[in-house]
C-alpha cells in the first residue's frame, strides 16, 4: 500500500440528483492548506482511498469525520464513518458553485448543435 500523502477536507459535493442512493454523489471538492482547490469524481476519490494515498474527511461542528468506501451489490460509493447514526453527512455539504450555476442555467439540448 502506498504511503498516505494527503489528508483532504471535503467542503462541497456535486450531486448527481439520482434516486439511486449509490449514484447520489458525482464528485467531491475542497481546498488544500496552500489554498489551491481540488476536485475528484467519486470514482477517483474511491481509487485514492483504496490506494492509500489520500484520506478524505468532513467537518461537522466540533467533529472531524472520515469518509470511507462502502460496497453494496458490487457498487462502491463514499459515505462518512458515522453514517449509521448521522445519515447523509456527506450529502448535507454545500453543493459546489459550479454545480449550482449549471443547474440554474437553461438546459441546452446535447443531441443537436445550435448555431
Amino acid at each position: 500500500m502506498a504511503r498516505l500523502r494527503h489528508q483532504r477536507s471535503v467542503s462541497s459535493v456535486n450531486r448527481a440528483y439520482s434516486r439511486d442512493p449509490l449514484e447520489r454523489i458525482e464528485s467531491i471538492a475542497g481546498v488544500n492548506s496552500d489554498r489551491t482547490q481540488w476536485k475528484y469524481s467519486q470514482a477517483a476519490a474511491i481509487a485514492r482511498i483504496e490506494a492509500g494515498t489520500d484520506a478524505f474527511f468532513i467537518k461537522t461542528g466540533a467533529h472531524t469525520v472520515k469518509l470511507v468506501v462502502v460496497a453494496h451489490k458490487g457498487e462502491k460509493y463514499l459515505q462518512s464513518e458515522r453514517e449509521k447514526t448521522h445519515p447523509d453527512d456527506l450529502l448535507h455539504l454545500t453543493v459546489s458553485q459550479a454545480t449550482a450555476q449549471a443547474s440554474a442555467a437553461p438546459a441546452v439540448p446535447t443531441s443537436r448543435r445550435s448555431r
